[in-house]
């Protein structure tokens, strides 16, 4: 009588583990998808942020007119440093 008892209380243990199992995998394989995605942006930002230090660095040393145009994965930017003309209306007074 005992081995029928063990073996349907068995399969059910069994099924449990493997439940408890598969449930720990996909805990560990999204932990381990977010700190990747998290690395990667993290990554970026400081790649973006010397790139602007350096253009920064480049435009300064330059006398003239220095237009930088930039295509990455974030989209496309044209940004253009010395010019003579005024971006805020023409006027040379500051904006309160």
């Amino acid at each position: 009588m005992d081995e029928m008892m063990w073996g349907p209380a068995s399969d059910y243990r069994a099924m449990g583990l493997v439940l408890a199992a598969g449930a720990v995998a996909g805990l560990v394989r999204a932990y381990i998808a977010h700190r990747t995605r998290c690395h990667a942006e993290r990554e970026a930002s400081v790649r973006a942020a010397a790139r602007a230090t350096g253009l920064m660095g480049l435009a300064e040393r330059h006398r003239g007119v220095v237009r930088i145009v930039e295509r990455d994965r974030d989209g496309h930017r044209e940004v253009e440093f010395g010019g003579r003309e005024s971006t805020a209306g023409g006027s040379d007074e500051e904006a309160a």
